[in-house]
């Protein structure tokens, strides 16, 4: 898949809104992998999956993940409830937006708003960083998720 077949993937239901597009999509992608798919609480969760490597690293009101991610890797971000930066260290990814499918290569960064969920497509071995406000200094993945 390449960035112009995502954006081909994406046009399809062209009238949604955005979040609609985005969760019509993802419903689509769990019933066509079924078993296969790395889902956790329906979508509505953060899921590690097997097939990427994660680091989490924490410090005084902060949480930072690192991810490796591998070619042709497809996934579907939660919904950020808070602002953070994704820093693009290595590799190049498609990924969609308000504005459409976009694409990012290494070494970049971009701005997450509060509200934002993503279908996101590795068009090379990839590693992204994210730092995270973690002001209560949890290191308890499933109670940072919750913030």
């Amino acid at each position: 898949m390449s960035k112009n077949e995502l954006q081909k993937l994406w046009d399809f239901d062209i009238d949604l809104p955005y979040r609609e597009k985005v969760e019509r999509l993802q419903e689509m992608f769990i019933k066509t992998a079924g078993e296969e798919a790395d889902i956790n609480n329906n979508g509505n969760s953060v899921v590690y999956p097997e097939s990427t490597k994660y680091n989490h690293y924490f410090s005084d009101g902060l949480y930072v993940r690192e991810m490796f991610c591998k070619k042709h890797y497809m996934c579907f971000t939660v919904i950020h409830n808070t602002a953070n930066p994704l820093f693009l260290m290595k590799g190049k990814v498609a990924f969609s937006s308000e504005d459409g499918v976009e694409e990012l290569t290494a070494p970049t960064f971009i701005l997450t708003k509060p509200g934002t969920k993503r279908v996101c497509y590795w068009l090379e071995d990839s590693v992204i960083v994210t730092v995270h406000p973690n002001p209560d200094g949890l290191t308890d993945l499933k109670e940072i998720e919750k913030k």
